[in-house]
């Protein structure tokens, strides 16, 4: 019956609205093919013994000028290129050694003490030293785009010290997750981007020729169509037995899937799950992730710019109330509605059930005194049919409280949400490290997040609890008093949890044992056996 009404609601609604070492260089127009420097000769039809990955710039997550940059999402192709000081296992946790040869941690958690392994090089022949993570590490909580699961972490370490090939990290407190987190984050070269600005870090021209340190460096840039990768002849582990990889720039999984442009494609849509898990050339591998879809309300930037309309928390709760949660969920597999960070099924779920009720939602609007005249303004950044087909529904429940609203899409989702702010309710997703992550984003230190929730630091302590917590128990009740504070709040309210899916084709040779993670992320996957079928 939710499906049926969801199908009447979406049509009835569409039909309603009708360089060298460290320098740039960078190659621009149409090819045909791609010729790799080792002479692989690797046709777009999808021919050739390269691996073929894609990455989106549709949300706008990044451009088709420079490589993807790995300090906010870590995806395949940049994987490959940098590494971390640790590599975790497929439950991004468990981390063994990888930059680092050793570390040892004091008995009261607050002293970290990493060696590093010796003869490092980058791929231009420079030594890679303990200064590069400590330049890595201070330059990380300065940078105006960074995962937060990083600057939470970072924020904690009171001095850096490096001695030799030894670096020191000295916590003002204990931090339960600073390991696994410390295996995701990847080290940049001191010598490339020391005179960089932080707060322009993913625009500098490093990105169109960078110097990286794991198995592969650029070959080629193809500004607007793909870039080639080679093999890193400074890597100093095992070399992988593909030789070369081509990413392509594409604006959906699903065509570059279907052009052959792709031997390895993420995603949770249910348009994507079905073109992709339908084609007989591939294999689907389900990813049980925490993956977030949510909404959020642009409030108050901590430059003071304030969207009075949505100030009032009645407001807020009114809009979430004229919204049937369950009937979207019902646009992707394995959804599951939530009423928080934590997950229903967790025994920190504290109960609470956000309604839906229509009469009710109409009637608290008017109550709060907000301006039905206005046009409520939704911002959302991905473009498949699936979120277009959400967003269009949900423009269908508020307009039947009697309010104007408009929806945009989003070229580039960051900027929009979180810089020019011009919105009402955002819609995003977040494939999230832990549930540790959905509660970084109320920090004040959250660079992004902090520009549509004003900088409150009314979180800010218990967050710190948790993060420092290593009981369950204790976690648990740290969990529930987030709950309580959110859902009062209501600054952002989740909508559900959907798993992820990774699909890789009859091209790819996996080794035995391969177990993947959450694809924003890096694990152990051993990579370095992945063959291209003859």
């Amino acid at each position: 019956m939710k499906k049926r009404l969801l199908a009447l609601i979406v049509t009835a609604t569409l039909a309603a609205s009708s360089l060298i070492g460290c320098g740039a260089t960078e190659t621009q127009g149409d090819t045909a093919q791609v010729t790799t420097s080792d002479g692989t000769m690797n046709a777009a039809d999808g021919s050739g013994q390269a691996l073929k990955l894609s990455v989106t710039t549709g949300d706008g997550s990044t451009t088709d000028d420079k490589i993807p940059t790995p300090w906010y999402n870590r995806i395949m192709a940049t994987n490959l290129m940098f590494r971390a000081l640790f590599l975790a296992d497929s439950s991004l946790t468990n981390p063994q050694p990888d930059l680092a040869q050793s570390c040892e941690i004091s008995e009261d958690s607050l002293v970290y003490t990493i060696t590093m392994k010796d003869g490092l090089k980058w791929s231009d022949g420079e030594a890679l030293t303990a200064e590069d993570v400590k330049w890595s590490i201070e330059t990380a909580l300065q940078a105006a785009t960074c995962n937060s699961i990083y600057t939470s972490a970072f924020k904690n370490i009171s001095e850096i010290t490096v001695e030799g090939n030894s670096i020191t990290l000295t916590l003002e407190t204990p931090y339960a997750s600073m390991m696994d987190v410390l295996a995701q984050f990847a080290i940049l070269p001191k010598h490339c981007l020391e005179n960089a600005d932080p707060l322009k870090l993913e625009a500098d021209a490093f990105w169109q020729n960078p110097v990286t340190s794991g198995m592969y460096v650029l070959d080629e840039l193809n500004v607007g169509n793909y870039f080639t990768l080679k093999i890193n002849e400074n890597y100093e582990g095992t070399a992988p037995k593909i030789k070369s990889v081509i990413c392509y720039f594409v604006q959906d999984y699903i065509t570059a899937a279907q052009a052959g442009q792709a031997d390895y494609v993420f995603g949770n849509a249910a348009d994507l799950v079905e073109a992709i898990g339908g084609m007989a050339n591939y294999t689907t591998h389900e990813v049980d992730v925490l993956f977030y879809k949510y909404f959020l309300f642009n409030m108050k930037g901590v430059d003071g710019n304030e969207n009075e309309a949505m100030q009032n928390v009645e407001v807020r709760k009114a809009l979430i109330e004229a919204i049937d949660r369950a009937t979207l969920a019902t646009l992707y597999p394995t959804a599951a509605v939530l009423n928080s960070g934590v997950p229903n099924s967790h025994e920190a779920y504290n109960g609470f059930e956000y309604t839906f009720d229509a009469e009710k939602a109409k009637a608290d609007l008017q109550a709060s005194g907000y301006d039905m005249n206005r046009t409520l303004r939704i911002c959302y950044y991905n473009n498949d049919q699936t979120s277009i087909d959400l967003i269009q529904t949900v423009v269908h429940y508020l307009e039947q409280t009697g309010l104007k609203v408009e929806a945009t899409l989003s070229n580039d989702g960051t900027t929009d949400l979180f810089t020019t702010r011009n919105y009402d309710i955002g819609f995003k997703g977040k494939s999230a490290f832990s549930i540790d992550e959905w509660y970084t984003e109320y920090m004040s230190s959250d660079a992004l997040f902090a520009n549509v929730f004003g900088g409150t630091t009314e979180f800010d302590e218990l967050v710190s609890e948790l993060f420092k917590s290593t009981d369950q128990a204790g976690r648990n009740e740290i969990l529930k008093k987030l709950q309580e504070k959110e859902q009062e709040a209501a600054y952002k309210v989740p909508v559900f949890t959907v798993n992820t899916y990774v699909f890789t084709s009859d091209k790819v040779v996996l080794p035995a044992g391969v177990e993947f993670c959450n694809p924003l992320y890096m694990c152990d996957l051993d990579f370095a056996n992945w063959e291209i079928a003859q």
